[in-house]
């Protein structure tokens, strides 16, 4: 998995502002430095290189104020698009203005990126500049959400954990929470002291009850994605427990790791859902399972 980092060296800087320029301006005939305003040496940059050192996609954040940040030169090499790349570096400048206390995010968003950020929670203003007589911009603006996690389609998320709370008591007793829904994965996190077995470690029907919710929250989250709806249900599963768990437990399902034919909800009625659900301690791997979710409409 590639990483999000801030360029450091100068070959850094100078391949950060070749790519920016290279998708943003050049194929408008835009002179070298256009790519480049005022506020560079005030933002906050982040760029995505793979394991040869090329650069693959760049952003940039600066404040407008103490309330407001705003998402400029978000960029992505032609032959990377689709890989989630534009997501990570959302996400990762948006849990820096959040933890700056920013109260909202705005950008300005070509036409054809609009859907794309409406499914991270941003909302369209109004239309704004034209840019080069070509093309047309539209001002859009997001609310610092309840959590700094719920990145993609956070009001989906809301309603989660409003389920979770009302129809599923365990999972307030047990203070599971959402932590983050990207459009690579799905986490959880429990309060420890509430699941605390005699050994000061969590107990391991906390784990597996952790573990089922977390990959019914992603088979849930699933069907929404695909406009569908049905009752969610476990059907088997399989747990490996590796090792205790004594300081923080989290969650965490891979969406590319699930597999299912959920569109036969459509056709059958009905649906099976493979969901691995990996439990952490922190950092550290505790525990590994495997749902099967049927899913009946």
């Amino acid at each position: 998995m590639f990483q999000v980092s801030a360029p450091q060296s100068s070959e850094d800087w100078q391949a950060y502002y070749q790519l920016r320029w290279q998708v943003l301006r050049a194929p408008w005939d835009q002179p070298r430095g256009s790519e480049q305003d005022d506020l560079e040496q005030e933002a906050e940059h982040r760029y995505i290189k793979n394991n040869d050192g090329d650069v693959l996609a760049v952003a940039r954040l600066h404040f407008n104020n103490q309330q407001q940040a705003q998402v400029r030169y978000m960029a992505v090499d032609e032959k990377h698009r689709g890989q989630h790349l534009g997501s990570r570096l959302l996400h990762e400048l948006e849990k820096i203005a959040w933890q700056q206390n920013a109260d909202e995010l705005v950008l300005f968003a070509r036409e054809r990126a609009l859907s794309f950020y409406e499914k991270h929670g941003y909302t369209v203003l109004e239309k704004a500049h034209l840019a080069y007589d070509d093309i047309q911009h539209w001002k859009m603006v997001k609310q610092k959400p309840c959590e700094p996690g719920w990145f993609r389609h956070p009001d989906w998320t809301q309603v989660l954990q409003n389920t979770w709370r009302e129809s599923i008591p365990i999972s307030d007793a047990m203070g599971i929470k959402v932590e983050s829904y990207t459009d690579w994965q799905f986490s959880t996190k429990a309060d420890l002291k509430a699941n605390l077995n005699l050994h000061n470690s969590m107990f391991a029907g906390s784990v597996y009850s952790m573990a089922t919710l977390t990959g019914w929250g992603a088979t849930y989250l699933a069907l929404k994605e695909l406009n569908l709806e049905g009752n969610i249900v476990l059907a088997d599963a399989e747990i490996k427990y590796l090792k205790p768990l004594t300081t923080a437990p989290s969650a965490t399902v891979t969406i590319a790791d699930c597999s299912g034919k959920l569109l036969d909800l459509e056709t059958e009625g009905k649906a099976k859902y493979y969901v691995p659900v990996n439990v952490y301690d922190g950092d550290k791997l505790v525990a590994m399972f495997e749902g099967c979710f049927v899913v009946l409409r």
